[in-house]
């Protein structure tokens, strides 16, 4: 398995169970107890909550746990062991890469909600201003992920005309992160944060993820369809990149570093169902002529058929300790880029996954309108609720096609 695989083992208790003899009558009851009810009643099972009300109360808790600086997500933890972290420089690209998604998640439903639109507003001077999230070290780059979701956030509102008064101001910055995304693209073409042993300015690209690079790529495109110009050499080897990692089962290798252990469970399609979205959505967007919306669909239905798999490992302690390798924090990261996918298909499809990826939303938020899929400091709930917010908005884009989108207003 690839390094890049962090995995924790975890101790399995054997634990013997006595087989007493097996008896042909059951002892009577005791004199006093009393008999069985006839018709026991049922138990009251409080109704599930619909698609709409699941995306209103999760709107609700992100507005509630917003930071007084715009930001989303905090330096905590109640773990003794955590994610490993290198330095502090993580927790600021942490921090930036949830402010991000809690940006977009906020915009995507601001058309009808002006605590949602003002929400994102705060959010958007957080990222205009707060210090660029740097490399940890040499073998230690989370801030991949912090400039993926910065440009990705800024050139989406730099194409609505609410925010027609910071245009100018999101300009350069989305540009900076271009660039020092640009400068962390591997020497595969790819994208990861992880180069164990080596200390260079570019990474070596063993470490890099196929779902790292997808989630540039789209990011990317999005900064495309906003007038951004990108550097077209850059695109086209992370194109290549990812496409060297996509395997005919429809699977993507989890990273250039296991590229020779293709038959790993890891690398499977039940392995890879938190990272095919993504990785088809990103050749599609970019009209990669091997992939297509059939292609895209196959990937949907090997995340609806083979579910539980996924399901497995959200929750888990430690990441890849799953069935197949699994790891939590794919869970809502990849079915938000499901639900992307869904509006790539033939439209007479749509309806059916819409309802499908929505009911597992509805299914997986908790009580106080947060989701969770695995333990990151004070980041899971906040980059979790955004994720699925998001993923409910897509799927009633479909399901409600005539309900307010921020879109439509652009």
């Amino acid at each position: 398995m690839s390094r890049t695989l962090c995995t924790a083992g975890a101790l399995i208790l054997a634990s013997g169970m006595a087989l007493g003899a097996v008896q042909d009558v059951a002892p009577p009851p005791p004199p006093d107890a009393a008999p069985p009810a006839a018709n026991p009643p049922s138990p009251v099972v409080a109704p599930a909550r619909t698609p709409r009300e699941a995306l209103d109360l999760g709107v609700e808790y992100l507005l509630s746990v917003q930071n007084e600086d715009g930001s989303w997500g905090y330096f905590h933890s109640t773990r003794p062991y955590e994610v490993y972290l290198d330095n502090l420089s993580s927790h600021r690209a942490f921090r930036t890469a949830t402010t991000a998604l809690g940006v977009m998640a906020m915009h995507a439903v601001s058309a009808d909600n002006e605590r949602a639109l003002a929400a994102a507003k705060k959010g958007l001077e957080y990222l205009l201003t707060a210090e660029q999230p740097g490399r940890a070290s040499g073998s230690t780059f989370y801030n991949t992920w912090a400039h993926t979701y910065a440009i990705e956030a800024l050139s989406i509102l730099a194409q609505d005309p609410r925010f027609a008064d910071k245009h100018e101001a999101i300009k350069p910055i989305v540009e900076r992160e271009m660039r020092t995304l640009d400068e962390l693209q591997n020497a595969t073409g790819g994208w990861g944060y992880y180069d164990f042993g080596a200390e260079l300015a570019h990474p070596t690209g063993e470490e890099s993820t196929s779902f790292n690079t997808a989630a540039a790529l789209v990011a990317y495109r999005e900064a495309k369809n906003a007038g951004f110009t990108l550097n077209d050499t850059v695109i086209e080897t992370g194109l290549d990149c990812l496409e060297r990692l996509r395997l005919p089962s429809g699977a993507y290798i989890y990273g250039f570093g296991s590229r020779y252990a293709q038959t790993a469970g890891y690398n499977q399609v039940k392995g890879s169902l938190g990272r095919s979205q993504s990785c088809n959505l990103a050749l599609l967007l970019f009209e990669r002529p091997d992939i297509d919306r059939q292609n895209l669909l196959d990937g949907l239905d090997n995340l609806r058929t083979f579910h539980y798999i996924i399901e497995i490992g959200r929750g888990r302690q430690f990441p890849h300790e799953a069935w197949y390798q699994t790891a939590g924090y794919y869970y809502f990261f990849g079915h938000y880029y499901a639900s992307r996918v869904i509006h790539e298909i033939e439209e007479s499809k749509q309806r059916e996954y819409a309802e499908w990826l929505a009911g597992v939303m509805v299914a997986t938020q908790d009580p106080d309108g947060s989701w969770f899929d695995f333990p990151f400091y004070g980041y899971s709930r906040e980059y979790g609720a955004s994720f699925a917010v998001m993923t409910l908005k897509n799927c009633l884009n479909v399901l409600e096609p005539e309900a307010p989108d921020a879109a439509d207003e652009n």
